[in-house]
């Protein structure tokens, strides 16, 4: 088995960056880089969070890294998270490939001996494909076994870059889907518009840009972790833009009217995948579709950069669904370590899953209209 270090301090975490920076290329999961998660702790941590991070080595080489945080104030219970779930999903342990269960010994090894010890593992938005949840429960030290509870599936649409070019890609899209998108760009060109990437002189203004433009879109519709964090967010996004911006690892695209933003979407890149973390549009020009648009760009970018795939992030959206072919799910769960506060930890568990389990067959037996009718009733109430 590797060997395991715990790390608790923010900024020996943060002299790993080359190593960790490489092996996060290599996991395809820039949501998981250095410069996204330290960002996240400067601007978005809660009040109080410990860093539990578990570094796992291979000899001299880094071969996983699990950056968990403890946050005080959650019932009694000790959950262990991964920093980032407010703003994009796909979290999971980092690992070399071919080697996630060997490192998932060794988190659990060091999980176990912990100072707080964890009840819990959260699993939130972790990829279906990777395993860690089997691979953390059938690897934990001892002679017990966690308890593991899975809630949800979430489809995350998936774009494979197979083509040599954008155009090459393009002419493989249907009739339909090109005349549409050649149509838009040639009415969004003659009413004005122009397509741009953020720079360091724009970033701070275009990072405001995309925080107003998102929670403008949430207006009446509910929730949205972005607009609770607003300048929080921008900070963090400037922050890591200062980080990743000039070698194209960040890309916040921005669509303009005349000189006034219209849509904002931002991407994260490391190794060959590209991370579509969120954006936002104005209504008021909706006939121009400028979140298609904002996204056919992205991705006549990333062939430019050599992306092989575009993760699109947790969600159906019907935008994102014109562009996709394919899947990577992420489920959501709760890994309950063994111990003598274990049925203290079901205690507090169960009660919510079985409510999740509840709602999730109410609204399998209602049709698409009868939820959105609840969804709107449900609108109006928080209003």
């Amino acid at each position: 088995m590797p060997d395991a270090e715990l790390v608790t301090e923010v900024e020996r975490l943060a002299e790993l960056t080359p190593e960790w920076d490489a092996l996060a290329a290599e996991c395809g999961m820039p949501q998981l880089s250095p410069a996204w998660v330290l960002a996240w702790w400067r601007h978005v941590a809660p009040p109080g969070a410990a860093l539990r991070a578990v570094v796992v080595r291979d000899g001299d080489a880094l071969a996983g890294l699990a950056p968990y945080y403890v946050e005080p104030g959650t019932g009694g219970r000790v959950d262990y998270r991964l920093p980032g779930i407010e703003i994009a999903g796909r979290l999971a342990p980092l690992a070399r490939t071919g080697r996630e269960w060997d490192v998932a010994e060794a988190i659990g090894a060091a999980l176990a001996g912990a100072d707080p010890r964890p009840d819990a593992l959260l699993f939130e938005a972790a990829p279906v494909e990777a395993l860690w949840a089997a691979a953390l429960r059938e690897r934990w030290p001892g002679p017990l076994r966690p308890r593991l509870w899975r809630t949800n599936l979430d489809a995350c649409p998936l774009m494979t870059l197979r083509e040599e070019s954008f155009d090459a890609w393009l002419a493989g899209k249907s009739s339909n889907f090109r005349g549409q998108m050649r149509r838009l760009r040639r009415r969004f060109a003659e009413a004005g518009g122009i397509s741009r990437l953020a720079t360091r002189e724009t970033l701070a203004d275009d990072a405001a840009t995309l925080t107003r433009l998102h929670a403008m879109r949430w207006v009446g519709r509910g929730h949205s972790n972005l607009v609770d964090l607003g300048d929080r967010f921008s900070a963090m996004v400037q922050d890591a833009g200062e980080r990743l911006l000039e070698d194209g690892r960040l890309s916040l695209r921005v669509l303009e009217l005349d000189g006034e933003p219209v849509c904002a979407q931002l991407f994260l890149a490391a190794g060959a995948t590209a991370l579509f973390v969120n954006g936002g549009w104005d209504e008021r020009h909706a006939d121009l579709k400028p979140s298609l648009l904002c996204l056919l760009d992205a991705v006549e970018d990333a062939f430019a950069r050599g992306a092989q795939r575009i993760d699109l992030g947790v969600g159906q959206q019907s935008y994102k669904l014109r562009f996709a072919d394919g899947s990577m799910p992420v489920e959501w769960g709760v890994l309950m370590a063994p111990g003598p506060r274990l049925p203290l930890t079901a205690l507090r568990t169960v009660p919510a899953f079985a409510r999740s389990e509840l709602r999730a067959g109410a609204l399998r037996l209602l049709s698409d209209e009868q939820v959105e009718r609840l969804r709107a009733a449900q609108r109006r109430l928080r209003r």
